[in-house]
């Protein structure tokens, strides 16, 4: 059997093709399994302030979101970083790198989130990523929630229609609440269906003593109803 040189050439182009298309193929898988948690800090302060003024606080949040490979952060991330400013949800992108393990290329982009009072469990309008909805309940009793930015989810179907990797469900998300009480009281709160401190609770009461921190762990409950219905609740205390 003879081979001229376009024969080579094909077998030349066919293996790279399949290199390519293995290549996408492990890109896809390896996005698909790498998972992303938000991880804001509110202060009792803060929500304190918002309490009193009923005016939106902003403070910074860091998340790191994946991307298809290290070369191609900057661009992939400036475009998300993009399609986000045309909603009004600010971004910017802080540095790019690989995981702790090397496998995965990931941004580091700086959000706001804010905190937000409110009436109802739900608010129309905020400038964060994500807003603490503190609900007045009455009698000195607030809710708080962890809502999506009302346009986060068109913003999540333009990026995913912009960007072939970008694809976003509920169960690569974490949500991880620190609730940091920066002032010299105690303060009880009531924590719903979450894992507090590492433990999980359907519901308890926990006492924030002063300078001292609540990590709250959203259960995958949670992150289906931001995902789903918009918001999901954190727990409730009284303000005295």
């Amino acid at each position: 059997m003879t081979f001229f040189k376009s024969d080579y050439k094909n077998w030349y182009l066919l293996e790279i093709s399949i290199v390519r298309f293995v290549f996408l193929l492990a890109t896809i898988f390896c996005l698909s399994a790498c998972n992303f948690n938000i991880t804001p800090t509110f202060y009792i302060r803060d929500i304190q302030d918002v309490i009193s003024d009923k005016q939106d606080i902003e403070i910074p949040i860091f998340i790191k979101l994946p991307a298809s490979d290290v070369d191609s952060c900057n661009s992939e991330i400036g475009q998300v970083i993009g399609i986000l400013d045309t909603y009004g949800i600010d971004a910017t992108l802080q540095s790019c790198g690989a995981d702790e393990n090397n496998l995965f290329a990931t941004a580091n982009v700086e959000f706001a989130a804010s905190v937000v009072y409110s009436e109802t469990s739900q608010v129309k309008n905020f400038k964060g990523i994500v807003g603490l909805i503190v609900d007045e309940a009455g009698d000195g009793v607030y809710y708080l929630n962890l809502q999506a930015n009302p346009n986060l989810p068109k913003a999540i179907s333009d990026i995913e229609d912009a960007l072939i990797f970008a694809t976003l469900d509920a169960s690569q998300v974490g949500f991880i609440i620190t609730l940091n009480n920066d002032t010299r009281r105690a303060m009880t709160f009531n924590i719903y269906d979450s894992f507090v401190n590492g433990v999980a609770t359907d519901y308890n009461t926990f006492e924030l003593g002063p300078r001292s921190e609540l990590e709250v762990r959203a259960s995958d409950v949670g992150a289906n109803l931001f995902f789903n219905r918009g918001w999901f609740g954190l727990g409730d205390f009284t303000n005295n």
